[in-house]
């Protein structure tokens, strides 16, 4: 509770690949940790007054060693204002961001690596404070920011988070090429997209979990952990997207909101028919207006191509919110199927409306509740089941 409190306040405010914490607890015993976002690691219970070697040689050897070894993301640094883009920079989000003044200090420049580019050499951002992130420590940890492009001087949106690592899980930037290739309408243009390497200097290595190398499977019984344990591998991830759009809860209008889902429908249709991939993560974050006010179909990490018929994660895809009513009633009836996305439209289209909308219904946010955020129980393998609010709305 409160360590993973600490620990997640630390990657929060903190660019971090992964951290450490020293505990005290009882009269005289100590555990050493390290998070990241597949868990955390822990030493064995240790006396530090009877061997005060354990505690004091950690802190030595953690205080020699490099930015990059203690865990920080040495890929974003500070930037000072004879940089070059600051000045823009601040200029241009302050317009977007609505705020009178950006100092230098709260600035950051971020390298982001193209996996497809031939130079071999990562792209420089700047960036501000995020417009999305990820209360949690554990899991994708989503961060979405509008940052200024250095090199084209304009501004586009950029979204760092930490990808699954499973065989068959393709990259987000290699699906976004494959749909701009079979022309896909309604989605944004992509800009780089690839792996976050280990350190700006070292073009091999990435930046990926460790926690899931510690759970050795079928060795002992684990007594520390109740229930089959899930551990996944991350790998640190960023993409750009040069079209930068607004969230679909500015629109206009009825009759606008409308037409921006029948464009992220289209998108859809489009993707399913010519490039055969199916979204599985249609949500009200995830459908975006551009500027020219039409629609665009967004976040495609969690996609998957119509021939791949194998499961390739245990946990349920999906915003729960949106997640289609038979795939919360029985997560385990069967795989996701592009039925549940149409659904999926459909409810954003209610919840923007309840949500966005002045309705003098009485009861309207405890309904809304009952609907969009009710479940049911938590089965034996840990899958929260739901959806009983939605049937009933139906």
């Amino acid at each position: 509770g409160q360590l993973t409190h600490y620990a997640t306040s630390i990657h929060r405010s903190q660019f971090r690949v992964f951290s450490y914490s020293i505990i005290l607890f009882g009269k005289a015993e100590g555990r050493l940790l390290r998070w990241d976002r597949s868990g955390a690691i822990y030493t064995e219970i240790f006396d530090w007054t009877k061997n005060p070697n354990t505690l004091s040689e950690f802190i030595w050897r953690l205080n020699s060693l490099t930015f990059a070894q203690r865990g920080y993301d040495t890929t974003v640094t500070s930037v000072s204002k004879n940089d070059k883009g600051v000045g823009d920079a601040q200029s241009t989000l302050a317009v977007y961001m609505d705020v009178e003044k950006i100092e230098v200090e709260d600035l950051r420049q971020i390298l982001v690596n193209d996996d497809h580019a031939t130079d071999g050499q990562p792209k420089p951002y700047i960036i501000w404070k995020p417009i999305w992130e990820t209360k949690t420590l554990f899991g994708r940890s989503t961060f979405g920011f509008v940052c200024h492009d250095v090199e084209r001087n304009k501004l586009v949106y950029l979204k760092d988070y930490w990808r699954t690592d499973f065989p068959g899980i393709e990259k987000e930037g290699d699906i976004y090429r494959d749909l701009l290739e079979a022309k896909v309408r309604f989605i944004p243009e992509l800009g780089p997209a690839g792996d976050v390497l280990s350190t700006p200097e070292h073009s091999l290595d990435v930046q990926c979990t460790r926690t899931q190398d510690y759970v050795k499977d079928g060795e002992r019984k684990r007594i520390w952990c109740p229930g089959t344990p899930r551990v996944k591998r991350y790998v640190h991830y960023r993409l750009v997207l040069n079209t930068l759009g607004q969230p679909l809860s500015t629109f206009g209008s009825t009759r606008e909101l409308c037409q921006v889902i029948r464009d992220a429908m289209i998108a859809h249709t489009d993707a399913y028919d010519k490039a055969k991939i199916l979204h599985r993560d249609v949500s009200a974050g995830n459908i975006l207006i551009a500027p020219d006010r039409s629609g665009l179909l967004i976040d495609w990490d969690m996609s998957k191509r119509v021939d791949v018929t194998q499961q390739r994660q245990h946990s349920r895809t999906g915003t729960w919110q949106f997640i289609s009513t038979g795939l919360l009633l029985h997560p385990h009836a069967r795989s996701h199927q592009i039925s549940d996305d149409i659904e999926s439209f459909y409810w954003v289209l209610i919840y923007i409306v309840m949500k966005c909308r002045h309705s003098a219904i009485e009861g309207q946010s405890q309904d809304m509740q009952r609907v969009f955020d009710g479940y049911r129980d938590v089965d034996e393998d840990g899958v929260i089941r739901g959806g009983d609010g939605k049937l009933s709305f139906l």
